[in-house]
């Protein structure tokens, strides 16, 4: 039909989004008052939407750890270290919900073990990473080793004189 406006998928995914939702559901998102900014562009929610859900939704981009796919999908630079947090935010806050409701490709608890899990090993590699880069030889140039000096101390419980190892900085 000429003179009608074809919807675009993109256009189709934010009118569902906002069709048919109860007002107190608590699938309800965010709704976008202000455009998501990153890497100084306007961030597609609509191609982030579509990535992450072929990759099977957030929870099994979170366990996978493919966010830099994610990343180069939506043409941003591969050189921003907080994409990952950054998208998974954004996900979060507008589009996870909708994913749920419309899809059902994993609940908020599942949601909150991936992200959890998720933490949990990041802290881990960050300690272990921290045990094998410790150097022996640099912890000697940085701590001296102790003088220990013998000084003779008297006991109470007897007379004699005994020898007693004294620490000297």
């Amino acid at each position: 039909m000429a003179g009608f406006p074809t919807v675009t998928s993109q256009q189709s995914l934010i009118l569902n989004m906002h069709d048919g939702r109860k007002e107190n559901s608590p699938l309800t998102g965010t709704p976008v008052n202000r455009i998501p900014i990153m890497a100084k562009q306007v961030l597609d929610l609509y191609m982030l939407y579509k990535l992450v859900i072929e990759k099977g939704g957030l929870v099994e981009v979170i366990n996978k750890k493919i966010w830099r796919e994610i990343t180069k999908g939506l043409h941003l630079p591969t050189s921003i270290t907080s994409a990952a947090f950054t998208l998974r935010t954004q996900y979060m806050k507008y589009l996870y919900p909708y994913e749920c409701e419309k899809r059902g490709l994993s609940s908020p608890g599942e949601l909150q073990a991936a992200i959890d899990s998720n933490r949990r090993e990041s802290r881990k590699q960050n300690y272990s990473s921290a045990i094998f880069n410790f150097s022996a030889t640099r912890a000697q140039t940085l701590l001296p080793t102790p003088k220990i000096q013998h000084v003779p101390v008297l006991s109470h419980q007897s007379s004699c004189i005994s020898q007693a190892p004294m620490v000297k900085k």
